[in-house]
């Protein structure tokens, strides 16, 4: 049986990237077929027109009942595939599917869709997910027929998702690359994360599809996930997956960005998540006014050189 997919929303209302993780029974080379065969793609994705087989081929994709989209070949290689995509009339967007082998017979794909203009994600994440249910089911049944843009219950998920963004800003004095070099990797996160307990571990491989793994035994608390987009000293997004005495939560995704502000540097957290009430966006607020003012503290300078 397959995993579960997993979902992360990233970017900002204006500009949402919608991520897509999924773990098949299936074969690298299994995966890389059904993203860049024209024939395996119709069983799952869409009846593509053209033969895009090198950057700057040009394809129109039949959706079903959700029409058409057109776009062009920008990245193809081993283990990845990127394009240019509009459907519909909607503006130009960039689409891009990357697949990496996680065991003997198993492959994890990840489906990004950056969205070049505000918009309703939730149909838009909800045909993405039915899309890679559809792909399962062409890996286990090669007959089987795709649903072709069906949203399924995604829909109903996405929307829950760009529900409550939270999102609040912390200015620190101190230039970008200071900042970057503290939120970006595990020698600077041990200078401040949870800098109040003493028995905190951290480990971060910061690259895209690394891991970060942030321990409190103590507090009971484990906080893990993965790099989404590594982009300094600008741009910082991640999975976040935190574990206590109440259970795991499960996707959520914070994007960090950092913009100058004269000499110093203007922090901006957007934190996503399932949300059903405002509850945990207050919860997470308080934590994370919290964690910035520490990244403030720690990288201020000392009080005889201001």
């Amino acid at each position: 049986m397959d995993a579960e997919t997993l979902r992360s929303l990233i970017g900002s209302s204006d500009h949402p990237e919608i991520v897509l993780r999924r773990e098949f029974r299936a074969t690298e080379a299994e995966v890389r077929s059904a993203c860049t065969s024209i024939p395996r793609l119709a069983r799952w994705f869409g009846v593509v027109e053209g033969s895009p087989t090198a950057v700057g081929d040009a394809f129109t994709v039949r959706l079903g009942a959700d029409g058409t989209a057109r776009g062009s070949i920008r990245r193809c290689d081993e283990h990845s595939v990127e394009a240019s995509w509009a459907a519909g009339s909607e503006p130009a967007s960039i689409l891009s599917l990357e697949w990496q082998q996680t065991g003997a017979g198993r492959t994890e794909l990840v489906l990004r869709h950056r969205l070049d203009s505000p918009t309703d994600i939730a149909p838009v994440g909800g045909a993405w997910e039915q899309a890679l249910a559809d792909l399962s089911s062409a890996f286990s049944d090669p007959q089987s027929s795709p649903s072709l843009g069906g949203a399924g219950e995604g829909i109903g998920r996405w929307r829950t998702l760009a529900a409550r963004p939270l999102e609040l800003t912390q200015v620190v004095d101190a230039g970008r690359e200071r900042v970057w070099a503290a939120i970006a990797s595990p020698q600077g996160l041990r200078t401040w994360w949870w800098r109040h307990w003493d028995d905190v571990t951290i480990a971060a491989d910061v690259r895209v599809g690394g891991g970060y793994r942030i321990a409190a035994p103590g507090a009971g608390i484990v906080l893990e996930g993965r790099y989404l987009a590594v982009e300094a000293p600008e741009r910082l997004a991640f999975t976040w997956r935190w574990s206590d005495d109440d259970g795991t939560s499960v996707d959520e995704a914070v994007e960090i960005l950092l913009t100058d502000d004269a000499e110093r540097t203007r922090v901006t957290v957007r934190h996503t998540g399932p949300w059903t009430d405002d509850a945990p966006v207050a919860s997470y607020r308080q934590g994370w006014t919290f964690t910035l003012g520490e990244l403030a503290a720690v990288l201020a300078p000392p009080a005889d050189a201001q």
